[in-house]
């Protein structure tokens, strides 16, 4: 049993209800009108939000409370039931706009500059791979069970946007059975022979939908997800994304009628929000 299970389409819709989803993409939609134009010669830019702005659109869509701040473990609350953190990741598309088999971007479990993250480095100089493990599952269960305890809630989760091509991005969702991490369920992946910079982890998520590691470098605990393997197999809600046009505004700003035709095609397109 590994300790992040995905949530199924059924139970995700016990969370994202159609009116959740809508205000998902009124938000996304509207965040889509604030990114900067490029050069129509110009590759498209990776689309931007800041994390923020992300707790908003679930505090809204899911009518939970945003808690906590900077290195609090959740970032949205429903009351003596359960918490969230929220986090946003990228997907790696092929040219067709379409998800490949790679990684997403890597997201942090739990950082800590004292105790086992000050003494990281001299840990892997020695290979104390199992003393690395044992201190840095500690420290990820210890902040967990501290908020469930102070919160009152039964249930911890991880929501993830998976920002992806410009066609779709993405929702999911992980629920983690916290008395689960312990060293009997983490242990070292075969890679550790090989590699030295971290240690890769069996047991926090199946491996099918992503994979997990202690990082020397950023002295973190990090994950990284499957997008594809999870849209194939139903754990993915789908947001309707359109990258911004290419334009050259500097030109278009020079004849105030053009200018005006294009915000409001702009306004048009980006916050009429259908149904999903």
């Amino acid at each position: 049993m590994n300790i992040l299970r995905p949530l199924s389409k059924e139970e995700l819709n016990n969370f994202f209800s159609q009116h959740s989803l809508k205000v998902i993409q009124y938000f996304m939609n509207t965040s889509l009108f604030a990114q900067p134009e490029v050069y129509t010669d110009k590759p498209s830019l990776p689309i931007q939000i800041p994390k923020e702005h992300l707790e908003q659109w679930f505090v809204q869509a899911l009518q939970v409370e945003s808690v906590g701040a900077g290195s609090y473990p959740i970032d949205i609350l429903k009351p003596n039931k359960w918490g969230a953190d929220v986090k946003m990741l990228s997907c790696k598309v092929d040219k067709n706009n379409n998800l490949t088999n790679g990684d997403s971007g890597e997201t942090s479990l739990a950082q800590k500059f004292i105790g086992t993250g000050i003494s990281l480095d001299d840990m892997f100089k020695n290979e104390q791979y199992q003393d690395i493990i044992d201190g840095w599952t500690s420290i990820w269960k210890d902040k967990l069970v501290n908020v469930k305890n102070e919160q009152n809630i039964d249930k911890i989760y991880y929501f993830f946007f998976l920002r992806g091509s410009s066609k779709e991005s993405y929702i999911c969702a992980f629920e983690v059975d916290i008395d689960n991490i312990n060293t009997d369920i983490i242990t070292q992946r075969d890679e550790n022979s090989e590699i030295k910079q971290s240690v890769f982890l069996n047991g926090v998520i199946d491996a099918k939908y992503g994979n997990s590691k202690i990082y020397k470098a950023k002295k973190r605990l990090e994950l990284r997800l499957k997008p594809k393997n999870l849209l194939d197999d139903g754990f993915l809600i789908s947001i309707p994304t359109e990258i911004p046009t290419k334009e050259d505004i500097y030109k278009l700003v020079q004849n105030k009628e053009k200018f005006d035709d294009y915000i409001k095609n702009k306004m048009d397109k980006f916050l009429a929000y259908s149904e999903i």
